[in-house]
C-alpha cells in the first residue's frame, strides 16, 4: 500500500522499498535493510546513497560500519510538493512508524548556505511545537540571509511552533521582526550577557540539538540524542531563569 503510494508520488519502486524498510527498522546496517526490502545488497547501497541525497535517509559511521536511519516522513511532503494529495493520507501512519522506532544517537553535518537552510527546514518539522533557541540576531539575519530569515519566522509561526529565544542583552539587533517578544510571531524572549553567545544559533527541539556557525565558518550540524538534548534543555531552562525581559540600552 505505502510502496505504491510512494511510487505514485515520485519515488521509484526500489527507493520506496528501501525507505519503507528504513522506517520499519529504525537504525540499521545496509545488509539488514537489503533483507527487509528484498533487494540485493549492492543495489541497496546505491539506493541508500540516492535517498541520502534526497534527504530521506541519513547515516552514522562507526569505525568501518555505516548505520542508516530514515528522515521524518514529513520530508516526503516537502520533497514531493507536486503530489501532496497522494501522500497526505498516509503521512499519519508513516509518521507513527517513524515515532515508534528506537532513537539512536546520530550526527549530521551540513555545509554552506544551502546546508544551513536544510537545518532550519528540519526544525519546522518538530512534533513538540516548541523550539528553544540561543541566538545572536544579527548573525541569524546575516547567515543564511535576511529574506530567508523573515520567511522562516513567518513559516514557524504559521505552523504553530513556539520559539523561546535567548538573545544578547547588548551589541545585537532588537526589533519586533527579529529580536523582541511577540505574540504574533509566537516568540518569547529573555536577554543574557553577550559573553554567552559564540555560535550563530543553537536550537533545541524534540530530541535534537542543531548548532550553526557564523557565516565565517559556514557550517552546522544536528545531533539527535535523548540524553544530550535533555541535558542541554535543562541548561537552557536554567539560563532562561537568569535572563532579563529587557535588553540593555
Amino acid at each position: 500500500m505505502y510502496e505504491k503510494m510512494l511510487t505514485k508520488a515520485g519515488l521509484d519502486e526500489k527507493q520506496a522499498k528501501v525507505y519503507l524498510a528504513c522506517l520499519e527498522l529504525g537504525k540499521a546496517k545496509a545488509p539488514e535493510i537489503a533483507r527487509k526490502a528484498e533487494l540485493k545488497r549492492t543495489t541497496t547501497y546505491g539506493i541508500l546513497d540516492e535517498l541520502t541525497g534526497l534527504g530521506l535517509v541519513s547515516f552514522q559511521q562507526s569505525g568501518k560500519i555505516k548505520w542508516f536511519k530514515p528522515a521524518d516522513p514529513l520530508a516526503l511532503s516537502d520533497m514531493l510538493a507536486d503530489n501532496q494529495k497522494i501522500i497526505q493520507g498516509a503521512l499519519p501512519e508513516l509518521r507513527n512508524m517513524f515515532a515508534n522506532r528506537q532513537i539512536f544517537p546520530t550526527v549530521q553535518l551540513f555545509e554552506g548556505r544551502e546546508g544551513i537552510k536544510r537545518i532550519y527546514e528540519d526544525t519546522l518539522k518538530c512534533q513538540s511545537k516548541k523550539i528553544q533557541q540561543i541566538v545572536k540576531v544579527k548573525d541569524f539575519i546575516d547567515f543564511p540571509g535576511g529574506d530567508f530569515s523573515r520567511q522562516y519566522i513567518r513559516r514557524r509561526a504559521e505552523k504553530g511552533i513556539v520559539a523561546y529565544a535567548l538573545h544578547p542583552a547588548s551589541g545585537d539587533i532588537h526589533d519586533k521582526q527579529y529580536g523582541e517578544e511577540s505574540q504574533q510571531w509566537k516568540r518569547y524572549v529573555r536577554y543574557l550577557p553577550p559573553d554567552f553567545f559564540y555560535a550563530s544559533m543553537i536550537m533545541l527541539y524534540d530530541h535534537k540539538v542543531a548548532m550553526m556557525s557564523t557565516k565565517s565558518e559556514n557550517f552546522g550540524f544536528i545531533i539527535e540524542s535523548k540524553e544530550f538534548s535533555a541535558a542541554l534543555k535543562i541548561q537552557f531552562e536554567f539560563m532562561w531563569k537568569l535572563g532579563t525581559k529587557q535588553p540593555q540600552e
